[in-house]
């Protein structure tokens, strides 16, 4: 072999023990790098589901300072007119009072026809819904006739019947102070009333009973004010994706909504004078095309928010959902609040 040769495989032998050397780092800190990633998804993600929980607790606190003296309300309705399973420019109903200025319906509930309809708009009437979205929530356009119950899907409530009532007039059964108790409507809302003092100072009292309305932003407190909790989807958690059997019901089926409690506030005599605004994370849990339903695997059903108007009584449980080592997570946050409907003596 002459120098030449020699020299030129000297050459290619260091070339592939520098590629060799170089590929060697290059792995190396490409796993360092990754561990430094890993270790700081890590860190976020547990501040993450943390700060969710801070934050919800946060805005339970808001929530039971300002219902501590609300009363609550029931919307419901009947349809003045026939309503066509295709129509979706709107329905007239006899009143709309409690109803927020968007949100969703549940018409002829518990019957062959139940339908549930989104709506974005409030007429100035006061009495049309319109922009309707029709068969909301997996149900189906269906023909109503006039008087048709119209009923707040946000709202649930116990029923008159306890004792062994008929399937088709309820929707769930919640664990309430240790005993079943059945309900119907998703829970996903709740409207009410505030005490105020219409001239704008602090005397709420109305003879021997009370102001109610609502402090309404660029209206003032009004007597034709009107609040409302309403819970807005803006995002999805799908088991099969995440192998994750979030309600524990044994399989990766389930998709759930993964949205955010909202505060509306609005002025019957006025409907552009309204103002929605977002409260706490968005991080909050409810399974799709079955709002209210059971979260935790115990059997009972899980609506946001259950009012009974006898006792006074709000029940709110929010399923969080998170994530911690790059893992879902749910935690649960509720309260009991107890709605005295007088004003509080300082």
């Amino acid at each position: 072999m002459d120098s030449n040769s020699a020299a030129r495989g000297t050459r290619g032998s260091a070339l592939v023990e520098v590629i060799i050397a170089m590929t060697i780092f290059t792995l190396v800190m490409l796993s360092s790098m990754a561990m430094v990633e890993s270790g700081r998804r890590f860190s976020n993600s547990t501040l993450e589901i943390t700060a969710i929980e801070e934050y919800a607790q946060q805005m339970l606190f808001k929530i039971e300072h300002e219902l501590a003296n609300a009363t609550g309300f029931e919307p419901a309705a009947t349809l003045q007119q026939p309503l066509s399973a295709t129509n979706a420019i709107g329905l007239a109903v006899d009143s709309s009072l409690g109803f927020p200025p968007r949100g969703s319906l549940v018409l002829e509930r518990g019957t062959a026809r139940e339908e549930r309809i989104g709506y974005t708009v409030l007429e100035p009437d006061f009495v049309t819904f319109s922009e309707l979205a029709r068969g909301a929530q997996c149900t189906t356009g269906q023909d109503h006739p006039f008087q048709a119950e119209v009923l707040w899907s946000g709202l649930a409530e116990p029923i008159a019947l306890q004792a062994n009532p008929p399937l088709d007039t309820y929707d769930g059964i919640a664990l309430e102070q240790g005993a079943g108790i059945y309900f119907r409507g998703d829970g996903t809302g709740f409207s009410y009333r505030i005490p105020i003092d219409p001239s704008g100072g602090n005397n709420v009292l109305n003879g021997e009973d009370l102001f109610w309305g609502a402090n309404v932003p660029g209206v003032g407190p009004t007597l034709q004010g009107w609040l409302a909790l309403t819970y807005l989807p803006k995002d999805a958690f799908e088991e099969a994706g995440a192998r994750f059997d979030l309600n524990k019901d044994g399989d990766f089926d389930d998709v759930f909504d993964i949205g955010q409690i909202r505060r509306a506030s609005w002025d019957t005599s006025d409907p552009t004078r309204a103002e929605d605004l977002g409260l706490g994370p968005s991080n909050i849990v409810q399974e799709r095309c079955q709002w209210g339903s059971d979260l935790d695997g115990d059997g009972f059903q899980d609506p946001l928010f259950l009012w009974n108007k006898d006792t006074n009584e709000l029940h709110v449980r929010l399923f969080l959902i998170g994530t911690s080592r790059e893992l879902p997570v749910v935690r649960r946050i509720e309260s009991l609040l107890f709605l005295r409907n007088e004003p509080e003596m300082q």
